[in-house]
């Protein structure tokens, strides 16, 4: 009998632990449930505008409508209404090339460019690649791509245009500043361009041989390259080094994390500060390059090549030689939806070892040294003489 009652007693406190399971499980539900309505009715009385809109433009636009470009351009319109300038929208086919980019790979001309307001400048053109043969060069701007305006389309859409399949034409509208040409037309063969990110040299001077490390973009396996070539720089005895990260446009924490880690001494190296509060510090370790450094920097200089840059001067590892680096002091993360297209959205805010923000502010070097147009030409030729920036960096080292 007594253990009759203990089965009963156990069927029941299981019965009892699922009802509450059930009560809170759809408590929950529910909660969330009534959470998205009100939002959706929000966002129905707030956006009544936009469909207002919407429905004008499909029913009454006599030029007819495509509701997909009508979207982009709605979500594209949405971002740059944030005002943040590093924020992006990425169509399926762009976010598709800048994951090929992420890889070092892609079709397309072979450049380092900028958004040049309303046109596409361009700030290096790579060794033999399709642009150079073409007659590119840096300082240029693109202002048509196969007869669409960069204006009307937007930086990022435009650079997708110039990309595209490998041994095709695009025929690029360019001006070239100081010339007073005019704008002229070059047809250019796209290609595929397997980027090299981190390039190295050594020079000899007076002091001993110093190494020269470039290194264009904190993408997908540059920390593994850029520390395999810091070492064979140090097996080679070289007596001080110069990482030049000019024109680098940036790329993934990790790899600036795991670089510097290389570099540096135990400690403190950067802070995220994110959306949600959380507060993640990234540090490195006790193994360290114990030599003479100086880093090339300039207005190029972007997000994880600022905070590369800074974190080696709050250390005093390395003395900073070039220009005054922009200040992108958000980092951005990519928010896939469902169309397979992206936001490209700042969330986290970087703060240095010092508790600096870089928003807006950007990195001062230590020797200040502004190129001329002309001169900008030669960032990357390893030519001390042709290259102010790194004939000053070198003389530097001599004196340390």
């Amino acid at each position: 009998m007594k253990k009759r009652v203990n089965i009963i007693t156990v069927v029941v406190l299981m019965a009892l632990v699922g009802l509450v399971t059930y009560i809170i499980t759809y408590s929950m539900v529910q909660r969330d449930f009534n959470q998205r309505v009100d939002t959706f009715s929000r966002h129905r009385q707030e956006w009544g505008p936009f469909y207002a809109a919407l429905e004008n433009i499909e029913n009454r636009y006599i030029g007819g409508t495509d509701s997909l470009a009508l979207m982009q351009g709605a979500i594209g319109g949405m971002v740059r209404a944030t005002g943040d300038t590093w924020s992006y929208y990425y169509t399926p086919e762009a976010y598709r090339d800048f994951l090929d980019q992420q890889r070092n790979q892609y079709s397309g001309i072979g450049v380092y460019a900028e958004d040049g307001g309303g046109g596409i400048r361009l700030v290096e053109i790579m060794d033999k690649s399709p642009a150079e043969e073409a007659g590119l060069l840096a300082g240029d701007i693109i202002t048509h791509v196969d007869d669409v305006a960069v204006a009307d389309v937007g930086y990022d859409a435009a650079v997708g245009l110039v990309r595209g399949e490998e041994y095709t034409l695009v025929s690029l509208t360019v001006e070239r500043p100081g010339e007073g040409t005019g704008s002229f037309i070059i047809d250019v063969m796209r290609r595929e361009i397997v980027i090299d990110r981190v390039v190295s040299a050594t020079i000899e001077q007076a002091g001993g041989k110093i190494g020269v490390v470039r290194v264009t973009g904190f993408n997908d396996h540059v920390d593994t390259e850029f520390i395999d070539k810091v070492g064979e720089l140090l097996r080679e005895g070289v007596q001080g080094l110069v990482l030049d990260v000019r024109s680098n446009g940036g790329g993934k924490l990790d790899v600036l994390v795991n670089m510097l880690d290389y570099l540096l001494p135990e400690g403190e190296l950067i802070t995220l500060r994110y959306w949600d509060g959380r507060v993640v510090t990234h540090s490195s370790g006790p193994d360290s390059v114990n030599l003479p450094m100086a880093v090339l920097i300039d207005d190029n200089s972007v997000s994880a090549a600022e905070f590369f840059a800074v974190c080696l001067q709050e250390y005093e590892w390395a003395v900073l030689v070039g220009e005054q680096t922009g200040g992108k002091g958000y980092a951005q993360e990519h928010l896939r939806l469902p169309d397979n297209s992206s936001l490209y959205l700042s969330t986290s805010e970087y703060v240095t070892s010092k508790g600096r923000s870089l928003a807006d502010t950007g990195v001062t070097p230590d020797i200040e040294l502004v190129l001329a147009a002309e001169e900008r030409r030669h960032i990357g030729s390893m030519d001390p003489v042709l290259d102010r920036q790194l004939g000053r960096a070198l003389q530097a080292l001599s004196g340390r």
